[in-house]
């Protein structure tokens, strides 16, 4: 796989780094105890769900096992994704390939991820408790999770170049 070049790397290295933060700071509140996480960190969660009225942040054992179990995947599997990809992009440059494995693995990133934030958006949209300028902005908040994923999944899907094609046209 060709290594992203220009504003396609600038916006997924942004998307990545931005994200490392995001998850361990504020996603994983939904999930582990209060007191791993200093007041302030706490504070700005709850500055967001008060500000746009998330329904799935803030009351994540209200939204079941299955938001919760999200946030397990996101833990385990896309935050190690995360910094993996950014070492990936930040080490490459326009003269080498991306390794096959790591193709596949923005494969399966992509596309867990894009078909997670399917039940998430339709339950901020379907929230009876918010408002449409709400569900506005918690969509807009979420809507990237979806974008840059399925983005990713495309890119790797329709790039067939590979390390065995380059050095069969040498």
């Amino acid at each position: 796989m060709k290594p992203f070049t220009g504003a396609t790397r600038t916006a997924f290295l942004i998307f990545f780094i931005s994200h490392v933060p995001i998850t361990f700071l504020l996603d994983s509140q939904a999930l582990l105890p209060s007191w791993l996480y200093p007041q302030a960190i706490r504070e700005l969660l709850d500055f967001y769900v008060d500000f746009v009225n998330d329904p799935l942040m803030a009351r994540p054992a209200f939204a079941g096992p299955w938001f919760q179990s999200f946030v397990v995947g996101e833990l385990l599997f896309q935050l190690p994704f995360f910094c993996l990809a950014v070492r990936m992009m930040l080490s490459s440059t326009r003269t080498t390939f991306w390794p096959d494995w790591f193709r596949t693995a923005c494969i399966i990133y992509g596309t867990h991820t894009s078909t997670t934030l399917i039940p998430i958006l339709a339950q901020v949209i379907f929230n009876a408790d918010s408002n449409t300028v709400e569900k506005l902005m918690t969509v807009s908040v979420y809507l990237p999770y979806l974008i840059f994923p399925a983005w990713l999944t495309v890119l790797a899907v329709i790039d067939t170049s590979t390390n065995s094609t380059k050095s069969k046209t040498r």
